[in-house]
């Protein structure tokens, strides 16, 4: 089973864009990664709609994981699969 890594949601970053020529932030991770986005990288099995800011526990880093909309919008720690957190 894939390691997992403690997030929370990076706040603040709805008005930030990625840099050209990426369309969105999943995007971003796709292309980063070479990897396509599939299921949302927390253990919800739903599938990743969007290109997440998450920050490690006390840590100001951000990162883009793929999420799912559910998942986007939490405002605890979660768990996401170490193996798809990609510096910004």
């Amino acid at each position: 089973m894939a390691e997992s890594q403690m997030v929370a949601i990076f706040k603040l970053t709805s008005q930030k864009h990625p840099p050209l020529p990426y369309l969105n932030w999943l995007d971003f991770w796709e292309k980063k990664t070479g990897h396509k986005a599939g299921r949302c990288a927390h253990h919800c099995k739903r599938n990743a709609e969007v290109g997440a800011h998450v920050q490690y526990m006390h840590r100001y880093f951000e990162y883009i994981v793929p999420l799912c909309g559910k998942c986007c919008e939490r405002n605890d720690e979660f768990a996401v699969y170490k193996t798809l957190v990609r510096p910004e």
